[in-house]
């Protein structure tokens, strides 16, 4: 387990957990007991080991009631994505619109992945401070790349754009990206009970 550390204001960690999980069934995913307890409480509960309550912003859609009641933490500033039917597109456009002047850098950490582990978010991290905030850190896993990814401010007004369901890797520009090998739980999402289940037997 990686310390906490002193709070460090220049990169905004973004939980996206506004989502419909079609692909799951009626259930909301991340209300799903992996590790113990609901799917978004492992990766929330990895983020808080290390960073500032004020170093977090989570985006709420789907359900937000059941979310927010999940979270359970008043610090945490939350935003309330009202077009999140659309897709994660403009989650992550809402969370860029509302960042402080003083941000250098988003991290977008989807919340349906639980085995993220707090050494690797901080080596991410690390590694952006490491290129001055001028590009993209994408996580690797053996051959397959991952999230969560850090974009700079150079991309902030294209992320501000964004719209229907893709995130923001088509519009980087392949000279800006610096992968970085990590574990992999950065390559492990949940977007089926499938998925849940073999997660569950890594648990």
């Amino acid at each position: 387990m990686v310390n906490k550390r002193k709070a460090n204001l220049g990169i905004k960690k973004v939980l996206l957990a506004a989502g419909k999980s079609e692909r799951f069934g009626e259930k909301n995913k991340l209300s799903e007991i992996i590790n113990g307890k609901p799917l978004i409480n492992n990766i929330l509960d990895t983020l808080l080991e290390i960073f500032d309550t004020s170093e977090l912003t989570i985006i709420v859609g789907h359900e937000q009631k059941i979310i927010k009641n999940l979270i359970n933490n008043e610090e945490i500033k939350i935003l309330e994505n009202i077009d999140y039917n659309s897709g994660i597109g403009t989650s992550i456009a809402l969370a860029v619109q509302n960042l402080e002047n003083y941000i250098k850098g988003v991290m977008i950490i989807p919340a349906d992945m639980p085995y993220i582990n707090s050494e690797d978010l901080m080596n991410l991290e690390n590694k952006f401070w490491e290129y001055n905030c001028k590009k993209v850190i994408i996580p690797q896993y053996k051959s397959k790349t991952g999230n969560p990814v850090i974009l700079p401010g150079i991309y902030f007004d294209t992320l501000k754009k964004l719209k229907d369901d893709f995130g923001a890797r088509s519009l980087i520009a392949d000279k800006d990206i610096i992968t970085l090998k990590t574990g992999f739980g950065t390559i492990l999402d949940i977007d089926t009970r499938d998925e849940l289940d073999k997660a569950k037997i890594k648990s």
